[in-house]
């Protein structure tokens, strides 16, 4: 299977006033078209589910790509100096319509139901196979914030986001594999001449409504960076510090629910050669 697409995309801007309080107010609006072909795990997954669930996966060497076209509209703000030199403040609120034809979903299928292809066996009785959909219709509201001072910096961020497909039968159903709903606040400060900055983060998702095994979670995340030298820095985050147990509806299927890792502890370090 080959395949191309051109995928163009336009953005315009407008900045309208001058006014010292309103001369960082933009409105914007984009245009954007997208192509994605299906993945060698959505055409190509065979075999049975593990861990004691027993069921097919069927292959689907048969599935067109994806084509989408997204609509986004919004407002940027910024502002310097608001409460002490050399602070500022950045405000991003959004809203996204995206059409996708021949989405891409995982599906159940029923060995009992006619030309369904799902073969009776041992296990559970039913089957799990991407398939295209006519359409699929996802949209959403983004919203962003973030103050940043000497002493260190906050930021707030929210999402939501809300999709369902439409089958060539006519049949609609809500998406079960779109991101999460999130909100997530977090807090930065910085010492040692700001080379050190430390902080943390609370993040709060909402499953997607079309998700049946997956649920509402909440995790605590802490992080740091130094900038050691002007071209060594040392970057340390640790994800889920209280050890929740959640699925994320965009990893896992619509009938098992499969787990992420616990505690996850990330050390890196950047080094820059050269000028």
């Amino acid at each position: 299977m080959s395949g191309d697409r051109l995928s163009p995309r336009v953005t315009v801007g407008v900045s309208p006033f001058e006014s010292a309080g309103l001369a960082g107010l933009q409105f914007y609006g984009t245009y954007a078209e997208g192509y994605r072909s299906p993945s060698i795990t959505e055409t190509l997954i065979s075999g049975n589910h593990p861990a004691g669930v027993s069921f097919p996966f069927l292959p689907n060497p048969n599935l067109r790509p994806e084509t989408g076209k997204t609509t986004e509209f919004g407002v940027n703000y910024k502002q310097n100096d608001i409460f002490e030199p050399g602070d500022a403040l950045r405000l991003k609120a959004a809203y996204f319509n995206n059409d996708v034809d021949d989405y891409i979903e995982g599906v159940t299928l029923s060995p009992f139901a006619p030309g369904s292809g799902c073969p009776f066996g041992p296990g559970i009785p039913i089957c799990f196979q991407y398939q295209n959909f006519a359409e699929a219709k996802i949209d959403g509201f983004e919203l962003e914030g973030v103050y940043d001072a000497g002493w260190g910096y906050a930021g707030f961020s929210a999402s939501i986001t809300n999709g369902h497909t439409v089958s060539y039968k006519g049949v609609e159903a809500d998406l079960a594999t779109i991101p999460s709903s999130q909100v997530t606040a977090q807090l930065g400060l910085r010492f040692l001449e700001d080379k050190l900055t430390v902080g943390g983060e609370v993040q709060y998702n909402g499953k997607p409504k079309g998700n049946a095994v997956a649920a509402d979670y909440t995790l605590v995340n802490a992080f740091a960076s130094y900038q050691a030298t002007d071209n060594l820095k040392v970057d340390f985050r640790a994800d889920n510090l209280f050890d929740v147990k959640y699925a994320n509806p965009l990893n896992g299927s619509t009938t098992v629910a499969i787990y992420e890792p616990g505690i996850t502890l990330k050390l890196a370090a950047t080094m820059r050669f050269g000028g």
